[in-house]
């Protein structure tokens, strides 16, 4: 019996011929999840193992939500969740870009991760304006966790190159965090980033980020053909860019999930690959 099959059978008439796209979607998600599965099992993961398999973990999370929001048929919420699922798998691409740059670009991520994280739980301190969700003791405790962390290898190394790009910006009077990408990658936007990888679409990415921050409301205001008079669309409603948010969600989870099998389980490289062809 193949790793796949038990998948591959549940295609409820229903779904199969309503939504054949989204049924789709919804094998990929549950494929991805027996994957992430056997990775997860793999003896002997290092840390920045363990950091890969998370991010392919948030891939998953993240397609699961945009299908479950198009099963809803809500539009705008599936519109932005595309587009952080989109930036998601750029980032394990960047990853997977270059074997001897894995280790060190993984544990960026998870580098850059903790200093946002420091530079919250500060700002929290400082202002107490949080102090009723949580105590200073919390937020100081925080603070000690991922500093003690950032000092230790293997996470210590990677760190002196944030600081040493960190101190950079600053000299030249621009004071914000490096982006975690940056560091051994030499990409200073994302669409810069994304611009690398063949077979990615960064302007869809830039069209999907209207929605993102509320530029896009105005699309909602739909005028009748006949009588030419302006209403507004209902909250919920079958878009016209339907199809194309499950074929991106499909190809997303597709493509990370090959990362995945090919480093972690090429045992079930084959029937990863039958899988996919069949689940079009």
């Amino acid at each position: 019996m193949s790793f796949f099959d038990e998948i591959l059978i549940i295609n409820t008439e229903e779904d199969s011929i309503e939504n054949p796209d989204l049924n789709t979607l919804s094998k990929s998600i549950l494929a991805g999840q027996q994957i992430l599965e056997l990775c997860a099992s793999k003896e002997e993961l290092r840390h920045h193992d363990v950091i890969i398999v998370s991010l392919y973990r948030k891939v998953l999370e993240q397609a699961d939500g945009l299908f479950i929001l198009l099963d809803h048929d809500s539009n705008s919420a599936a519109t932005s969740t595309i587009r952080t699922l989109y930036e998601t798998s750029i980032g394990m691409q960047f990853i997977f870009e270059k074997e001897n740059l894995l280790a060190n670009r993984a544990n960026s991520y998870y580098v850059s991760y903790m200093h946002e994280q420091i530079t919250w739980a500060k700002k929290a301190m400082k202002s107490g304006e949080l102090l009723d969700v949580y105590s200073l003791e919390e937020l100081q405790e925080k603070v000690t966790k991922f500093e003690s962390a950032l000092a230790n290898e293997p996470l210590k190394s990677v760190n002196d190159v944030w600081l040493k790009e960190k101190a950079k910006s600053e000299k030249q009077n621009r004071h914000y965090a490096p982006k975690w990408y940056s560091l051994y990658g030499s990409a200073s936007s994302f669409i810069q980033l994304a611009s690398r990888f063949k077979g990615t679409h960064p302007m869809l990415y830039s069209g999907y980020s209207l929605e993102s921050h509320g530029y896009s409301a105005l699309q909602n205001l739909v005028t009748d053909e006949e009588t030419k008079k302006q209403f507004l669309a209902p909250l919920r409603y079958h878009h016209s860019g339907y199809d194309t948010l499950c074929y991106l969600g499909r190809t997303i989870v597709s493509l990370c999930s090959s990362l995945m099998v090919n480093r972690y389980c090429p045992e079930i490289l084959f029937e990863f690959e039958e899988f996919f062809e069949t689940n079009r």
